[in-house]
């Protein structure tokens, strides 16, 4: 089958195929696929890698050497005749420089950093990633990168064909370097000009958001995601922020909310949010002192703050701790050093209180609380004494307002029996005050008063925040207005227009102001039990279950909106059944008969209140009937088996997530609790608290002087004292930041050796083994050299001293005594010729020597053995000749003495 002449175009038998609903890859008649094709015939549609075979075998050795650490071979690719392109890519689009930086070889990076015209891409975000600080320095100090690239502008530097497989443009080099929590890159960024732009709001409707949405609004919201990911990043707030714990509340407090307005990336936004979190209680885990902890927690919001103690013993603020309640930071005010505090706080003035036991600390609380009138009189005389000071400690006030609520909650239950009833009181319309409650009214007073003063001192926005103060307002609200009506009541009596003041109940107007009072004061009392509940959180045990039964009741509401619109449906289907039957004429049918009552009908059902009789329709037709029972088992089967059990489920979910983390709930709650009696002022309770005492006068009148000063002055002296505070505030937050960078690199440090170190052991090994090659070669280059030289200097001295440099004289002696007394001096000065050129070698080549191998010895000794060898053929060749020469001329020849040259050469050879 042929190819088809472009990509995508069909062949015929493709075509058939396509038209028939059938694979178009296939040819039933053969195993040749047509489109393009990879090895073997196998069709790659996309082709998301490069062909192998297309790459240029020049350009493939230059990136495989670039892969192995080769750096010999990189430098002869680059530097030959025909030199590779040094921005080639392999099949997966990656250029040698990528490579050398994936594989942190810094010696290849800085070598092709050397060439001309070399494209860096995207090594700057792998450098960041594997966490190299001197490849990174390299690649950001090229001339080809430049400030703005390093930030806002990297995506500008991106065309669509350019785009990275690893990071999205979006990803810039120092939003990479956030989100690693690398912080010696990241700071280098930053000394070097790169910047992260904050994101705009989701609702704003700027020209550059709106055209950003219209053009891809996945891309505008990933480049949020991305943004919000490196501000969120422990390094980022470190390293660009002057308070990283008020950094690190605020960003928390924003990514929460923008996770419930972008449900889509939710999950994002809450992981975002609890990385702020953990890195703000990890700070505070730095702390090594008490004044550490005091210093951060009594850290001040804004600057302009005057009433931020310093650290001469001032009383404590705990503004940072304030702020952390307020945005929810649980696991900061949760953590072990800031309840340490805490815990010391609350005890002051009562050492020793936490070492006793339970019976002793329960006699001497009820002995406080018996001489709380004694202790309030001596405190509103005496406010600046010893004794004075332990009433002002948070854990007396919080023991004396129990105990006066304590015994509000007494006067209640005296008040709601018949104890102070005085007979006939039941028939009077506006009835006069008891004793009782004479003094309900005192406490009520005493507690409004003390809730105008806490509203004063938090603002509003963070007392509606907590919803027991909602629970008081509505019990505060509800004893006004029972006290209102006792009022309305008795003028209405008073004036005679309204009938006797004296006659039985069942005649009273139905909107009897005393009868509306009385039921509001009933309704108020069941609040005022309900609070003892907050009372719960000082206990550890009854924490958890009163926070647990906060969430239980969010749920409830949760559940009863989905349950009025099922029991809406089902009461108003019976209602419209039902309603046509007059319940004059059909007294078993008034459960539906209006739509009130078939909501009543439904309701106590789920209680087994209601019968089947009232479905039942006396003389009417069965299907009616018969469709009554069918919807009331539906309503039964829907609410019983499906809503309760839903709702038990829901119930039984949050109370599990509350006992999951009960510690860290209590210890959040306690401390909202214990934060109410931490500042100055609401010494005495209810109703101590309404008689204006000398200090309140005193107070009244410093705060007036101080306004005065302020408007004259503009409070200018207290200038060095915040100057000093704010430097030694900035000085323990710079020593936290520190330590909790060195812990971070040592916790990276500790971590087992993963896949990624094992890649670059194996490249490192690879790089060494080609080093120790080129250099094994180089060795041997000078090796070879040595030989050589050795060779001609040997030959050179056997040529020197050979028989051919002494003149052969004819003699008339005979010959056997010419050769005898010609071969063994003969002999004996060769031998001592080769044991002095032996000797003088050794002292010359000594030191090359000693750096040949074995193999490189015997080749020596090889060599030098054929070449004496050649030298005596040549010396037996010339004296053949000289005596052929002397028969031509009638010359007695000379014979040339024996040698021995095997002796010779054994001995030669043992010598070297």
């Amino acid at each position: 089958m042929e190819y088809c002449s472009t990509r995508w175009s069909l062949c015929g038998k493709r075509k058939e195929n396509l038209k028939i609903g059938k694979m178009p890859y296939l040819n039933k008649r053969s195993s040749t696929r047509c489109g393009p094709t990879g090895r073997g015939g196998v069709l790659i549609p996309l082709e998301p890698l490069k062909e192998g075979h297309r790459i240029d075998p020049q350009e493939r050795f230059f990136l495989e050497a670039a892969e192995k650490g080769d750096k010999h071979t990189m430098i002869r690719c680059l530097q030959g005749p025909n030199p590779v392109n040094v921005n080639c890519t392999n099949m997966l689009g990656r250029s040698a420089i990528q490579i050398a930086v994936d594989n942190e070889n810094t010696e290849i990076v800085e070598l092709l950093l050397k060439q001309e015209g070399v494209k860096i891409g995207d090594a700057v975000l792998y450098a960041i990633r594997e966490g190299v600080y001197k490849i990174v320095e390299m690649l950001i100090d090229h001339p080809s990168v430049t400030r703005g690239m390093l930030g806002s502008d990297w995506s500008k530097t991106k065309h669509g064909n350019e785009e990275s497989s690893d990071y999205s443009p979006d990803i810039s080099p120092v939003i990479l370097a956030a989100h690693c929590n690398q912080f010696e890159i990241l700071q280098l960024l930053l000394l070097r000009g790169a910047t992260i732009e904050r994101p705009h709001e989701l609702s704003c409707s700027c020209k550059k958001c709106q055209e950003q949405v219209h053009e891809d609004s996945l891309r505008h919201s990933l480049l949020r995601i991305h943004t919000y990911k490196a501000l969120a990043s422990p390094a980022w707030i470190s390293l660009t922020s002057l308070d990283p714990i008020l950094s690190a509340f605020k960003l928390s407090w924003d990514l929460a909310k923008k996770g419930l307005k972008e449900n889509e990336f939710k999950d994002l936004y809450f992981d975002l949010a609890m990385q702020c979190k953990r890195f703000a209680c990890d700070l505070l885990d730095q702390c090594r002192s008490s004044e550490e902890v005091i210093a951060v927690l009594n850290k001040e919001t804004s600057s302009d703050e005057e009433d931020e103690p310093s650290s001469s013993g001032e009383k404590l603020t705990l503004a940072r701790l304030k702020l952390a309640l307020k945005y929810e930071q649980k696991q900061f005010v949760a953590h072990p050093h800031c309840q340490q505090l805490l815990t010391s706080i609350w005890y002051e003035g009562l050492p020793g209180w936490r070492k006793r036991n339970g019976f002793t600390k329960l006699l001497m609380c009820i002995g406080l609380i018996l001489l709380l009138p004694f202790m309030a009189v001596y405190y509103w005389i005496f406010p600046r004494s010893k004794i004075g000071q332990i009433l002002r400690s948070p854990f007396m006030k919080f023991l004396y307002h129990s105990a006066s609520f304590g015994a509000f909650l007494s006067l209640l239950v005296c008040a709601s029996t018949d104890i102070s009833s005085k007979p006939g009181r039941e028939r009077l319309r506006s009835p006069p005050p008891s004793v009782l409650e004479w003094l309900i009214v005192f406490w009520v007073t005493g507690f409004i008063w003390a809730e105008c003063k806490q509203l004063w001192e938090e603002g509003l926005k963070a007392y509606v925040r907590q919803w027991w103060n909602w629970l008081d307002f509505i019990m505060l609200s509800l004893y006004l207005a029972t006290f209102s009506l006792r009022i309305v009541a008795y003028i209405q009596v008073e004036s005679g227009k309204y009938g006797p003041d004296n006659m039985q109940r069942k005649n009273w107007p139905v909107n009897d102001p005393t009868l509306i009072s009385e039921g509001l004061f009933a309704v108020a009392n069941v609040f005022s039990f309900a609070r003892i509940i907050f009372l719960f959180q000082a206990n550890q045990h009854l924490g958890p279950l009163q926070i647990s039964l906060g969430c239980m009741l969010i749920d409830i509401a949760k559940f009863l909106f989905i349950f009025f619109l099922v029991l809406t449906s089902f009461a108003c289907g019976l209602n419209q059944l039902y309603w046509y039957y007059n319940p004059s004429n059909n007294p078993g049918n008034r459960a539906f008969s209006t739509l009130g009552a078939s909501y009543g009908t439904l309701f106590w059902s789920l209680f087994s209140l209601t019968q089947l009789k009232d479905i039942k329709i006396e003389d009417g037709p069965k299907f009616t009937e018969l469709m009554g029972e069918i919807l009331f088992m539906a309503y039964h089967a829907m609410a019983i088996i499906v809503l309760i059990n839903m709702l038990i489920a829901m119930m039984s979910n949050s109370y599990q997530e509350i006992e999951n983390h009960a510690d860290m709930e209590w210890k959040f709650a306690r401390s909202k609790l214990w934060m109410g009696y931490f500042d100055e002022g609401s010494t005495l309770p209810p109703p101590f608290n309404l008689i204006i005492s000398p200090k309140s006068v005193y107070y009244f009148l410093r705060i007036i002087k101080q306004l005065i000063c302020r408007c004259v002055t503009h409070n200018k002296h207290r200038k060095p004292r915040r100057k000093s505070v704010e430097g030694t505030i900035k000085d323990v937050m710079r020593r936290l930041v520190s330590r909790y960078i060195h812990q971070t690199k040592k916790q990276l440090r500790q971590d087992g050796v993963n896949e990624d170190d094992l890649l670059e052991i194996k490249q490192d090994i690879s790089s060494l083994r080609y080093e120790l090659r080129e250099d094994r070669k180089r060795e041997a280059a000078r090796a070879s050299g040595h030989i050589d030289s050795l060779k001609r200097d040997i030959i050179h001295s056997l040529r020197g001293s050979s028989p051919n440099s002494s003149p052969l004289r004819s003699s008339s002696i005979d010959k056997g005594q010419q050769l005898q007394q010609y071969h063994v001096p003969q002999t004996q000065q060769q031998q001592t010729h080769a044991q002095q050129q032996q000797q003088q070698s050794q002292q010359q080549q000594s030191s090359s020597l000693s750096l040949l191998t074995q193999q490189d010895l015997e080749s020596l000794k090889r060599g030098i053995v054929s070449s004496i060898k050649n030298e005596m053929r040549e010396v037996i060749a010339e004296a053949i000749q000289q005596s052929t020469a002397n028969l031509n001329n009638n010359t007695p020849p000379l014979v040339l003495p024996s040698i021995n040259s095997e002796l010779y050469h054994t001995h030669l050879y043992t010598q070297l």
